[in-house]
């Protein structure tokens, strides 16, 4: 089974955010980060690029001191050793592409699409022809983003999106390997994911979800204090439980119909039962040839500051691992 975390390399893909100025990654807080992984039993590394790599393709995109192809080769190479996968992840969704520059703004023509197809083909080689690429596309056009990233008025929606969505699966698919996505277009509609995307097509879906998944252990989003300065300025997210109940029925009928899945918890919203509510449930909802793996997403940039929270989260995943999943310890 799969076992993965999520790690950034660039860190250009929050769209409410300032770009950072320079490369912010931090190489040791990286050998530490992959070392953990190691210790806690994970075999696989998703490592957001964004900026962080040296494109040949489009070098406009990239920062100074980002990794070079030599460099990408040799962590995919060392973490293989390791028995760690290293896959590639470039987001495309409206919310998390800052990193793409002035392509960003290009959505939907020619000189974006080719921008696209470039990126991915030289991910490919320079990642050894990963098994699979993960293209991102949460958030876009979800009700409640929206409410928070409401300074985006560049977005797709409807078939526009749809069209998009086939097209960068596609551009994946040509090359041998498999794409990768979040799981937010397919709660958001279902109908047009369903047109989009059949059960036997090549294609792995990340539901994701924070928080606790049963009665027992769910809290609402506003008993939480570190998510006060959300509420502060968008009183509309108290309907939270509304949010949970649709999220869960959106993702059990992903598992029913026979998706292929990798659920994605995090630790964080300091929710200590959300790993173990998580593969729980997947573990009976989903046929076990569809139900792919597991894995977390710490949310933390790779700096020395954030390893301990990393380390924490990595952790939970472990424990949860050894109760549900004694056979993948």
């Amino acid at each position: 089974m799969i076992w993965a975390t999520y790690a950034t390399l660039g860190y250009r893909m929050w769209t409410y955010r300032k770009a950072p100025k320079s490369f912010t990654f931090e190489e040791e807080a990286w050998k530490s980060l992959v070392r953990c992984a190691k210790d806690k039993g994970l075999n696989m590394i998703i490592l957001d690029l964004g900026e962080g790599v040296q494109w040949k393709s489009h070098p406009e995109i990239s920062i100074e001191g980002a990794w070079s192809h030599e460099k990408v080769k040799e962590e995919v190479l060392r973490l293989r050793e390791m028995g760690i996968e290293l896959i590639p992840k470039m987001n495309f969704s409206a919310c998390h592409h800052l990193w793409l520059g002035e392509y960003r703004l290009m959505m939907c023509t020619h000189t974006y699409y080719t921008v696209c197809r470039d990126l991915i083909e030289e991910a490919y080689e320079m990642f050894l022809h990963p098994s699979y690429i993960h293209l991102g596309m949460d958030e876009e056009g979800s009700e409640t983003q929206f409410k928070i990233y409401d300074h985006i008025v560049n977005y797709r929606k409807g078939d526009i999106y749809w069209h998009d969505y086939k097209y960068l699966t596609d551009c994946v698919r040509e090359l041998g390997a498999t794409p990768w996505v979040w799981g937010d277009s397919a709660i958001d509609d279902y109908e047009g994911f369903r047109k989009a995307v059949t059960p036997e097509d090549d294609l792995i879906v990340n539901p994701w979800w924070y928080h606790a998944w049963k009665e027992e252990h769910f809290n609402r989003l506003d008993s939480r204090e570190d998510w006060f300065c959300h509420l502060k300025t968008h009183p509309e997210l108290t309907y939270f439980e509304e949010l949970h109940a649709r999220t869960m029925e959106g993702y059990r009928t992903l598992a029913k119909d026979g998706y292929k899945l990798v659920p994605c918890g995090s630790f964080l919203g300091r929710d200590e039962w959300c790993f173990d509510d998580l593969l729980d449930e997947f573990r009976g909802l989903c046929k076990k040839e569809n139900l792919l793996g597991f894995m977390t997403a710490p949310w933390r940039h790779t700096r020395v500051e954030n390893i301990p929270l990393i380390e924490e989260d990595f952790e939970y995943l472990r424990k949860a691992r050894e109760k549900y999943f004694p056979e993948n310890k």
